[in-house]
């Protein structure tokens, strides 16, 4: 599963450049097995996945909760302003995410919160950037 998507990060004081990755998404699914022999359809999984995915694919992805990165809505539009540099861009390129920056971890942390699984599986999610740089989150 994959999406691409374009970011930019503040790191060590200093705010990256605008830059896109082909993200690719992995999720382990961890409980109890039903009936059949599963823990969970492999195809159920996929779609949910694959949902969140389409809702993030070829767009801007913006930290809504960050203190640094200042996102706003006027008109259409989304205005961004991030250390010197001010940003406009179509409101529907975007999507905002309820987090304070759009790391792999933190994408991670955002597509396991709307994946809706039954409360006693233990759900890791991974997001890759590229090869060598992936960040999950687990509950």
């Amino acid at each position: 599963m994959h999406f691409s998507a374009s970011h930019f990060v503040k790191s060590e004081g200093e705010f990256e450049n605008l830059h896109g990755h082909n993200y690719f998404l992995k999720i382990k699914l961890t409980g109890p097995m039903n009936d059949e022999g599963m823990v969970y359809d492999f195809r159920d999984v996929k779609s949910k996945a694959l949902g969140i995915c389409r809702t993030l694919d070829h767009k801007v992805l913006l930290p809504g909760e960050s203190k640094s990165i200042k996102v706003a809505k006027s008109e259409e539009f989304i205005e961004v302003n991030v250390g010197e540099k001010r940003y406009v861009f179509p409101e529907g390129d975007c999507v905002i995410i309820p987090t304070k920056a759009t790391t792999a971890e933190l994408l991670a942390k955002y597509i396991h919160e709307n994946l809706d699984f039954p409360q006693d599986f233990s759900v890791r999610v991974c997001v890759s950037e590229s090869a060598g740089s992936t960040g999950c989150y687990k509950k």
